[in-house]
């Protein structure tokens, strides 16, 4: 029996209502202690830019490892809805709402995906809901959870349209795929490797049938290309406002090519691997994808071909390169989650319940476990893989020791001099106070505070000396020193 439906089959008011309780159940699961965890410096430098366009400022797209404008186009939005009216006034709450209702709403996506796959796509849905990799990004401020989201959304318009039976529904899925391609690169430049894996599968798809069909095949790729650039262009442009953003968007290419070699993030090839295989449900869901996948190529005809091929193709474009980063296993694990949501309609299909039962019984107990200690109990903990780099609390404690020291000096205009290279998040957690931004050749200047890295620059010496400092911790094995007055 085939766990895909008819392919006259309708997307019913049945499939509709349960996508919006998956829906439902992703958002209730992504709201609980969204302000807990400290800020990552992502979030942070992302912050800082949605508070300047709440205050009044232009958008001017930075190719200097700031990704694209997507992010910010859905979070100002967001934040002016939920009472935000400057960077001051912007909490972590109200910033990691967007990605919190692009998770949720990330559940219908799948649901065109039914009429490919049937009850895969509920499946599938219903891991991205309550899956830890998923939930913990989509309760961080950074561009991930849309980019997966668009990655999915363009996955499903090429599978629609070559499904589709009239060459207008054929035409309109591939525009809806190029929207979404689009949509992706406005997320993240580096759109460009998912689009390598989603040309392959593609290729892959088509080739039987590219002799003979290749003209609707060309009109709908150059349909689906055109929009996609047409995209990308209002995205980056800023509405046609900023015509340096395109410029910039193509030069940023060569800096993402040099960033590929590592610049101190270089991780293994099997990095991934061993960050999805991790945890007590790891190894369940490696060996429920290898399963998954095995019964997909051998049954799922040119749709299972396109998932196989998109899966290791993207595994090994990313795994191939350097550079590596825990939240760019989010991309990868999407189509793990379509296997897994295979071998479940299989089985479901073949009324293997007994075998569908155990399989999902032991899985969503392991995953349960996860999504308690990574998501909520050890959220910035060291211990936490998903958790790179993190902030540490202490940078809190910094804050309001600021804070105390400034209200006993009785004052409420303290002047704050951070020297170092790279200040970040404290711009997020000084974002109420006076507070400068110098590099480590320069001179601040006379301030009531200074903060410093645990070696401060030899030439800030004058200004400190006499000062007793105090440690605080700002991101594993790295410490700031606080400098106040003497008096203080």
């Amino acid at each position: 029996m085939d766990p895909t439906p008819h392919h006259g089959q309708a997307v019913s008011l049945r499939w509709l209502a349960l996508f919006g309780g998956l829906a439902l159940l992703a958002l209730a699961l992504r709201l609980p202690q969204l302000a807990e965890r400290p800020m990552h410096t992502d979030e942070t430098v992302n912050a800082y830019l949605v508070g300047q366009q709440l205050e009044g400022g232009a958008y001017h797209y930075d190719p200097q490892d700031r990704h694209g404008p997507a992010l910010n186009a859905l979070a100002v939005p967001v934040a002016r809805l939920l009472g935000a009216h400057s960077f001051v006034t912007l909490n972590e709450a109200m910033l990691r709402m967007t990605t919190v209702l692009m998770g949720a709403l990330t559940v219908f996506l799948f649901l065109p995906l039914v009429r490919a796959f049937g009850w895969t796509a509920v499946a599938a849905a219903l891991l991205w809901a309550i899956a830890p990799l998923p939930l913990y990004y989509s309760r961080y401020f950074i561009h991930e959870t849309g980019f997966v989201a668009m990655t999915l959304a363009a996955l499903t318009g090429g599978i629609r349209a070559a499904l589709a039976t009239s060459p207008a529904c054929r035409l309109g899925w591939s525009l809806f795929g190029g929207v979404a391609l689009g949509v992706l690169l406005a997320f993240k430049e580096t759109a460009v490797l998912n689009l390598a894996a989603l040309g392959l599968a593609a290729l892959v798809a088509t080739w039987p049938v590219l002799r003979t069909q290749w003209r609707p095949l060309l009109a709908c790729a150059l349909g689906g290309a055109a929009v996609a650039a047409l995209v990308t262009l209002v995205f980056y442009s800023w509405g046609f406002t900023d015509w340096n953003g395109p410029v910039d968007f193509v030069k940023s290419f060569v800096r993402f090519t040099a960033r590929a070699g590592g610049e101190g993030h270089e991780k293994p090839w099997w990095y991934y691997l061993a960050l999805l295989g991790g945890g007590k449900s790891g190894a369940v869901w490696l060996a429920l994808t290898l399963v998954g996948g095995w019964q997909l190529w051998r049954h799922g005809g040119w749709r299972g071909h396109v998932l196989i091929v998109y899966t290791v193709a993207v595994f090994g474009i990313y795994s191939a390169i350097p550079y590596k980063q825990p939240w760019l296993a989010l991309g990868l694990w999407l189509p793990q989650a379509l296997l897994v949501g295979w071998l479940a309609a299989d089985l479901l299909a073949h009324r293997r319940f007994v075998w569908l039962g155990l399989a999902a019984a032991v899985l969503l107990a392991l995953l349960a476990r996860d999504v308690r200690m990574r998501v909520f109990r050890d959220s910035y903990g060291e211990r936490n893989p998903y958790a790179y780099a993190h902030t540490s609390p202490d940078v809190l404690h910094l804050a309001a020791r600021v804070e105390a020291l400034a209200q006993t000096a009785h004052t409420s205009n303290a002047v704050i001099a951070v020297v170092m290279k790279d200040p970040w998040p404290l711009p997020w957690y000084l974002r109420a106070r006076h507070v400068g931004f110098w590099q480590e050749d320069q001179d601040p200047g006379p301030a009531d505070f200074y903060i410093t890295n645990a070696e401060s620059p030899p030439q800030l010496q004058p200004r400190v000396q006499g000062r007793l400092p105090e440690i605080f911790g700002v991101r594993p094995n790295e410490l700031l020193l606080l400098w106040p007055k003497n008096n203080l």
